[in-house]
């Protein structure tokens, strides 16, 4: 569709854009599993064909809402992590950073809700789309803690990466696992995840 016609005057991002907006409108009002793309299509008032135009199915909405909302906070997350000074504190900070950055943020707790985090989660790993946003972040960080000694250099990167990434997943939609006396998200972070990282000897 060309810029300046039909019901996207802006172009194909601005009509990525408000079908993104659109579905996380109808993911807060009518939950995840409910919403439809009918519902979309009228949320962004457009005709059905047009959103199949630009995403395939609602699993495609998903990872967009998903992949824009994680790049958009990545930023924040980069700077947090890089003021601190070392690996240990980067990796357990870092970590709880994103982790309550997830709680805070109102559509991706509406998409990772238990009732709707095996489906959400299930589309996320299938296109590795939770591993690679969690790879951009941490792909710097921990091939500089290998390079300096302060990691083991046997972890595949990716592979840890995807452990990182059902982490997050997990522990942003249940926070009901965490007895509020207990450990945090920070302290099982440091006393399990942070040690089996540590270089032998």
């Amino acid at each position: 569709m060309g810029r300046g016609r039909g019901p996207f005057a802006g172009g194909p991002e601005q009509a990525r854009r408000r079908l993104v907006a659109a579905a996380e409108e109808c993911f807060l009002a009518y939950g995840v599993q409910r919403t439809t793309m009918d519902d979309i299509a009228k949320r962004a008032g457009v005709s059905r064909p047009t959103v199949y135009r630009y995403f395939a199915d609602r699993d495609a909405l998903i990872v967009e809402v998903v992949s824009r909302r994680s790049r958009a906070f990545s930023g924040h997350a980069r700077e947090y992590i890089d003021s601190r000074t070392t690996f240990a504190d980067k990796l357990v900070d870092g970590l709880a950073f994103l982790i309550d950055g997830g709680r805070k943020d109102p559509i991706l707790r509406a998409l990772l809700r238990p009732e709707n985090l095996g489906a959400a989660s299930g589309i996320l790993t299938s296109t590795n789309v939770a591993e690679n946003l969690t790879y951009e972040i941490w792909e710097p960080i921990l091939s500089a803690a290998q390079a300096a000694g302060e990691m083991r250099p046997d972890v595949d990167l990716h592979e840890f990466c995807a452990l990182m990434a059902d982490l997050e997943l997990m522990m942003v939609s249940r926070e009901d696992l965490f007895d509020p006396d207990g450990p945090t998200a920070r302290d099982l972070i440091g006393d399990f995840l942070l040690p089996a990282l540590a270089p032998a000897g």
